[in-house]
């Protein structure tokens, strides 16, 4: 498979306080690359980077290098506004925003000007967010009568709406049910014949059923990169085993 994001040497800090230690890895085409770790090993800080969120933080800096097909995108002329959308950001906590649910999907499509048909690729989004059957007769509805399972597929499909490369997930499923679960894991299964999926979960097993690739982080540091069954079964580092088994986390 072809690498859709190349990273080399990536280093990142807040202030004084290193968050990330000379990261390099690759992430693949229509893959779901699993990353886990430990709260504060530095997942969150990674996946924010890609997309080069964290540099809205005050005093955040960066070293190494990170390509996304083959651009690197610290390069003066990137275009945040499109690395953004191409690279779109699921976070941990649902954020539906006052409205509809329908005005909830259209609203990053509208602020990126771009021309769409839009009732035929909201069926599509939701329906790829398992969504579709539990709210078609009722988009006009605010999208805060939903369930916190249906709000986080809401903003699942609010990403989707603007057509993405890569989708970053930030713990999707923290808090839900189950059910809600269930549900966001068989749609990322299938997202991934479209697009590129990268998951930030501290739910390993989460990974072990849904990522093809899972990458343990650490106190960083990568400790250790590669085919989920290879990590989960045959790790290769002492660190991954002992997380991956119970043993700390």
């Amino acid at each position: 498979m072809s690498a859709i994001l190349e990273v080399q040497n990536f280093s990142a800090r807040y202030g004084n306080q290193k968050a990330l230690r000379d990261i390099s890895l690759e992430v693949h085409e229509h893959e779901i690359f699993g990353i886990i770790g430990p709260a504060g090993s530095g997942k969150t800080s990674f996946l924010r980077s890609l997309n080069r969120l964290n540099e809205l933080i005050p005093n955040f800096r960066v070293d190494g290098n990170i390509r996304f097909q083959g651009v690197d995108i610290f390069r003066p002329d990137v275009d945040l506004s499109l690395l953004r959308r191409r690279l779109g950001m699921v976070f941990a906590v649902p954020v539906p925003l006052p409205g509809s649910i329908e005005e909830n999907l259209l609203l990053g499509s509208r602020l990126h000007g771009r021309n769409m048909d839009a009732p035929a690729l909201i069926g599509k989004t939701l329906r790829a967010a398992y969504l579709w059957d539990e709210v078609k007769d009722r988009l006009q509805q605010s999208a805060f009568a939903l369930s916190g399972g249906q709000q986080q597929r809401l903003c699942l499909a609010r990403t989707l709406m603007l057509e993405p490369d890569v989708l970053l997930l930030d713990e999707p499923c923290s808090g839900l049910d189950p059910i809600s679960t269930a549900k966001i894991e068989e749609a990322l299964i299938e997202l991934k014949r479209e697009l590129t999926i990268i998951l930030v979960t501290n739910n390993v097993m989460q990974a072990s059923r849904i990522a093809d690739r899972t990458a343990l982080f650490l106190q960083g540091r990568l400790i250790e990169c590669g085919g989920t069954q290879q990590v989960f079964i045959n790790p290769k580092e002492k660190e991954t085993y002992e997380y991956v088994s119970g043993r700390f986390g």
